[in-house]
């Protein structure tokens, strides 16, 4: 993988009621917090948001990038006990899934290509199906890398998930994954519903994967 381009996601919880001023305080925040991911060296960044929780994606140009809310945004915010370390108010969620990922043989971002629409989903596993889901994710990406949106990934959390991917869909030239096996079950969807926990508040919106609201964005021209 390419050293100055590398993928993050993490998660945040707005504060009991405290929704709406978030909204209004990142409206307010929006161009000074563009201008200082630019000069982190933030490729692209999009937030979005379920109820009170707040998902982000990030390319940065370097391991070491960090998200953070800047002050006022971050008081609004619950904060995560710390283990070692000061009290966080974004975690970063394990990456168990991407279609692909940086390499030298394409350009990860090719001259011209702009995404007309960055998708953020979430859906709810079954405890006792986690470790099934990481295993024939893990079993596909390398199985069948490139196989249908190179910008494709999965984070988790708990028994969260959190997907993100760009359209329209980039598909890139085949290449070797890690595993020389076909075991990738053919029928993906009659093998992946028995893992998911289906949203029983809202019977009007789709029962697994739930879009969320973009809230922010940012990309380097």
């Amino acid at each position: 993988m390419p050293a100055n381009i590398h993928r993050f996601m993490w998660i945040s919880a707005i504060k009991r009621g405290m929704e709406e001023a978030f909204a209004t305080e990142l409206a307010g925040a929006g161009v000074q917090l563009r201008k200082r991911l630019q000069r982190q060296g933030v490729l692209t960044c999009s937030v979005f948001r379920e109820g009170r929780y707040l998902f982000t994606y990030l390319e940065a140009g370097g391991a070491d990038s960090l998200w953070a809310w800047d002050d006022r945004l971050s008081s609004l915010l619950d904060a995560w006990p710390g283990i070692g370390e000061r009290d966080a108010h974004e975690l970063r969620m394990n990456d168990i899934f991407h279609d692909d990922i940086p390499l030298d043989d394409v350009p990860w971002r090719r001259p011209g290509y702009r995404p007309t629409q960055r998708v953020g989903s979430l859906a709810k596993l079954k405890p006792e199906q986690y470790a099934s889901y990481v295993f024939l994710h893990y079993q596909l990406q390398e199985e069948q890398p490139r196989l249908f949106n190179k910008y494709y990934t999965i984070g988790s959390f708990g028994d969260y998930i959190f997907s993100y991917h760009e359209l329209p869909a980039i598909v890139e030239p085949t290449r070797k994954g890690l595993l020389a096996t076909s075991e990738t079950p053919p029928d993906w969807g009659v093998a992946m519903a028995p893992h998911f926990e289906p949203w029983a508040d809202d019977t009007e919106r789709e029962p697994v994967w739930r879009v969320m609201e973009e809230i922010f964005s940012m990309s380097r021209d």
